[in-house]
């Protein structure tokens, strides 16, 4: 029922094509946001769902679909601004700031659901506004609660497996036997254990300013007649602020050879990330070269 004036009715002749570019904008960003603080072994699926919504809104059926399907990209826009918003400003992330994002994205809703009742019948904007906004708040809480969202605003900017790690000021020494051709392992993935080895996880976590998180690192060992086993859970409190991420060095003196994961997870128990290395016997008379690189 909207008529634009008379001066605007040119422009307003492209109002759904500016919509898409700019949804599809917004969608853009937090997929990357959501990206950098993912973990695709389990938010592959929601990743999955970002990246398929991103090419459906550049289809012109989908463009031509009116505006239930626009507003049901809105409302997941409006959920994810909140959803990396709400913890920032609290300093923490778990189900009490989730149950605050969707909560500041429903007031949103409920503010445009009350300003379009004053132009428009009631029922016409629940099919419109308030269903699909049911729809997308429903379907991201149901993926909150399978640990599919990713933790923003957390991310894991560095993990890897070395043989030794010292700091030195405000940096730290990463020593590995890794040949330098082997550019795609984050430090030792074979680790060859000599005896009196110790493994060292380096892991560097960004967080906001005033941010405080505790992160579990879950060391795992495949079993090869019980699948993976937990070995040992390591607690990590994380302070945010500095611009490279929070660093921290986790050392095990226990192992045996094997299949071995290290996977990182928030309080809430979502994965922040993971890393697969494998431990092998050295017993060749002469240690390996090593070489070192800073952090």
């Amino acid at each position: 029922r909207f008529s634009p004036p008379e001066r605007l009715k040119t422009a307003w002749r492209y109002h759904v094509g500016a919509t898409h570019f700019m949804l599809g904008t917004l969608l853009n960003i937090y997929t990357l946001f959501f990206f950098k603080s993912a973990s695709l072994g389990t938010s592959f699926l929601f990743l999955l769902i970002l990246a398929g919504l991103l090419a459906v809104n550049e289809l012109k059926p989908f463009k031509d679909a009116g505006t239930t399907l626009r507003m049901a990209l809105f409302s997941l826009c409006l959920i994810s601004y909140f959803t990396y918003l709400v913890p920032m400003l609290l300093g923490f992330i778990g189900g009490l700031a989730f149950a605050g994002s969707i909560a500041a994205a429903g007031g949103c809703v409920y503010l445009l659901v009350y300003l379009l009742k004053r132009r428009l019948p009631a029922p016409v904007v629940e099919r419109h506004v308030v269903v699909p906004f049911a729809l997308v708040a429903l379907g991201f809480s149901a993926l909150y609660a399978l640990k599919a969202i990713p933790p923003v605003p957390l991310s894991l900017s560095t993990i890897g497996i070395y043989h030794e790690v010292r700091r030195e000021g405000d940096r730290f020494a990463l020593t590995m036997t890794r040949p330098g051709w082997k550019f795609w392992q984050r430090g030792d993935q074979i680790f060859r254990a000599r005896p009196g080895d110790v493994i060292h996880c380096f892991v560097s976590v960004f967080a906001p300013t005033r941010f405080q998180e505790r992160l579990l690192l879950r060391w795992l060992f495949a079993d090869p007649s019980a699948g993976w086993q937990e070995a040992d859970v390591v607690p990590l409190a994380v302070v945010g602020g500095r611009d490279e991420g929070f660093r921290a060095d986790i050392a095990k003196s226990r192992y045996k050879p094997g299949q071995w994961r290290v996977r990182v997870e928030t309080s809430d128990q979502r994965e922040l990330g993971r890393i697969d290395f494998t431990v092998v016997e050295d017993s060749s008379p002469q240690p390996p070269s090593s070489r070192t690189i800073w952090r």
